[in-house]
């Protein structure tokens, strides 16, 4: 009591703890928001000023030998190419260590201050440089000796007739408006480029654990794009040493982002598709091969070939979203349902940056892309931990099943090799799984678990397959030695599958403890009461009501009341008095049917076995000293049918003699097929055992056989049953 009071004040203790943590996180989170959103801040800090003046009024454009007063920013009615100029005045209250900016889209730069060249960025300024030449910002250093000054700009447009404002601020400030907007795009960027590493190394480790191709495959994908984003970033002057070079790497990452993107789509929709992907993965990176070589040749430059590209990116979209549409109607789909919805994403979000390329000059590239990146991302690892933890369990199901179907030949191939218990294990297996489904509701078993008490009933007898013909198929009760060796069945079955592994949980018990007796009596470790596992105790049951309701060749069957009154009479000794009760009640229910005729085995739906017939017959004609000429050619004989009975197919057996039996022999060797099989059983008697013969083919071989040796008489065994 004292010790459940202490651990009763420890969890209330420990909930105190957890609720203080929550609440203080909590508290912290307000007080966070209120210390970043809140306007009422005239009693803090003054942390500086970071804007930036423009000067973007009053100036002069000098085009085609016109000039005329314009404000900026300034759309441009020239030509692509033509060189324009643009005249005005700096403010005349500069200090030192002032700058002023203006973003070239695409164009050529060159600004002077009273004549003196402050700044060149154009094609000929930089060596190799591509007329198409990269978009930056133009940056000069301004002083207090500048105040006043004319400032004149020379702009050649290659692509974007525009001209963009002119900012003024101290120092650096003139680049902040420029960070605030491009920073968040790059962060997303390197958050992606990293992730995508991550996915690409993370693909390599645990290829040999899972389908890591899929996850590959995305993380190449993210990292084209990331290195893409980075390279056309407002910020890739603060980036790269040489941003100019950035062209080369950009146009040509953002070509392969078709390609990429069919590679990731082919392996998510599982090789469905993967023809019309690879002819689109060829004809981009074609188009890339041929762009780059144009490029080098001096042919036609990168920028402008890059608009060929951008159609098959549009195609490969196209492709893609066909090919999704196609598995949500057919269903397949559902497949790979949680990647579909990030893939959707992906498309259209990618589909808005090729347009903003075109249709919005300001546009900043990135945002949106990354962010169904890092949502299409989500969804393939979410898509593969599920794919992965559904493959595990179809793979255990399968794994299961390989062993159940093991089990299920072994089972057959013991019955078969057993001349008395012909189908033991099979009815074995159905009384212990009918009980078991009785027991359900007070012992909570699931039907897993009755299917598991079926299949480990089809085994519980594999190790008399290390019990000896001789002693396993003897006429007649068995010596202490023999018993004593037949008892060892138990203990060489648990060896057998313990070296198989325990696919079926319980198995081992099963085969074991199946002897064991409630009373501690049993073999082979006398456990005793509910020391037995109740799988053992269930086949135990199991196991000898089919012994009772079976024939021996020592005794007929028990009669179903002889059956009941030795369970009533071995309960609480050999049986569990408990699941003897209620294996009884399912006896007095006549819900539990028995599984033989007149104690020979039977098929479900009620058929004698003719495999079964046989041997009775053999183990009476043994004991009655009948000369049989070689029994072990009839028991392989028995084996061969129940095989073949297992199979659903069937030999129709006879037993024909004859005054002549070297006619009869040649009669019979002329008329039956490779297939059958008949054997000298007595030296005044033949077997003969047709194999899957039709009522026609029976009727041609009887009458044949009949019509060349006159005085035959042939008996189907299934009429000795009738007599």
């Amino acid at each position: 009591m004292g010790k459940e009071t202490g651990q009763s004040v420890v969890g209330v203790i420990d909930n105190i703890v957890r609720l203080g943590v929550m609440f203080i996180l909590a508290i912290i989170f307000i007080i966070m928001g209120v210390a970043m959103w809140d306007s009422n801040n005239s009693q803090e800090l003054y942390k500086g000023s970071f804007s930036a003046a423009t000067l973007d009024r009053n100036w002069t454009l000098l085009s085609r030998g016109t000039e005329r007063k314009v404000d900026l920013p300034l759309e441009l009615n020239t030509e692509k190419g033509e060189e324009i100029e643009l005249v005005n005045s700096l403010p005349g209250d500069l200090s030192d260590g002032m700058s002023l900016m203006i973003r070239a889209n695409m164009q050529d730069v060159t600004i002077y201050v009273d004549e003196e060249k402050r700044v060149e960025y154009t094609t000929e300024s930089i060596k190799d440089m591509s007329y198409y030449i990269p978009s930056a910002y133009v940056v000069i250093d301004l002083n207090e000796e500048d105040s006043g000054k004319i400032i004149r700009m020379v702009i050649c447009p290659k692509e974007q007739p525009v001209v963009n404002e002119v900012r003024i601020s101290y120092g650096n400030n003139v680049w902040f408006d420029v960070i605030k907007k491009g920073l968040p795009a790059s962060v997303f960027a390197i958050i992606i480029l990293i992730l995508g590493v991550l996915m690409v190394v993370a693909a390599f480790v645990l290829r040999k654990y899972f389908n890591a191709n899929t996850p590959r495959n995305l993380g190449f994908l993210m990292i084209n794009i990331a290195l893409w984003i980075i390279s056309e970033s407002g910020l890739r002057q603060f980036i790269f040493s040489r941003p100019s070079l950035t062209m080369y790497f950009s146009y040509i990452l953002v070509e392969l982002i078709g390609a990429m993107a069919c590679l990731y789509f082919d392996e998510v929709q599982h090789g469905v598709y993967h023809r019309f992907y690879l002819v689109a993965e060829c004809i981009v990176l074609g188009q890339v091969v041929l762009n780059v070589g144009l490029h080098v040749l001096k042919i036609a430059d990168l920028y402008v070939t890059m608009k060929y590209s951008h159609m098959w990116i549009a195609f490969c979209a196209v492709l893609a979203i066909a090919t999704i549409v196609i598995d949500i109607y057919t269903k397949r789909g559902r497949t790979y349902a949680i990647t579909l919805i990030g893939m959707v994403c992906f498309i259209i979000m990618s589909l808005n940056e090729l347009l903003g390329f075109y249709l919005n000059r300001f546009h900043v590239f990135g945002g949106s892309i990354c962010i169904a990146m890092l949502f299409l991302m989500v969804a393939t690892i979410i898509q593969t931990v599920y794919d992965e933890v559904n493959g595990f369990e179809n793979r255990e199901k399968m794994q299961t099943a390989m062993t159940i179907n093991t089990i299920q030949t072994i089972a057959g191939a013991i019955d078969a090799r057993d001349e008395y218990t012909g189908g033991h294990s099979e009815r074995v297996g159905f009384y212990a799984s009918r009980l078991a489904r009785e027991m359900a509701a007070d012992y909570d078993l699931t039907e897993e678990d009755i299917l598991r008490v079926h299949y480990i009933g089809l085994v519980h007898d594999i190790g008399k397959i290390g019990v000896a013909d001789t002693v396993l198929n003897k006429s007649g009760r068995l010596t202490d030695e023999e018993f004593s060796l037949m008892k060892k069945h138990t203990e060489i079955g648990y060896e057998i599958m313990s070296s198989l592994g325990q696919e079926i949980k319980g198995v081992l018990d099963g085969i074991r403890y199946h002897h064991e007796r409630f009373d501690g009596r049993g073999y082979p470790d006398g456990l005793s009461d509910t020391d037995i596992p109740l799988i053992a105790r269930i086949l135990a049951l199991a196991d000898s009501y089919d012994a009772m309701t079976s024939n021996r060749v020592y005794r007929k069957r028990l009669t179903d009341e002889q059956v009941r009154e030795e369970i009533l009479k071995n309960s609480g000794t050999q049986f569990d008095p408990a699941l003897a009760e209620i294996f009884i009640r399912l006896i007095d229910r006549k819900e539990l049917s028995v599984m033989t005729v007149e104690g020979a085995a039977a098929d479900l739906s009620g058929v004698v076995r003719k495999s079964s017939l046989l041997e009775d017959k053999l183990q009476r004609d043994l004991l009655d000293k009948v000369d049989i000429v070689n029994p072990t050619h009839i028991r392989m004989l028995c084996y061969i049918m129940k095989l073949m009975e297992k199979k659903g197919k069937e030999y129709i057996v006879y037993f024909a003699s004859a005054k002549s039996m070297e006619k009869l022999e040649e009669q019979i060797k002329e008329n039956s097929s490779n297939h059958d099989v008949f054997l000298l059983y007595t030296n005044e008697q033949y077997i003969i055992a047709l194999y899957d013969k039709t009522e026609e083919e029976k009727f041609v071989f009887v009458n044949s056989v009949r019509m060349g040796c006159h005085d035959v008489k042939m008996v189907d065994i299934m009429d000795m049953l009738d007599s």
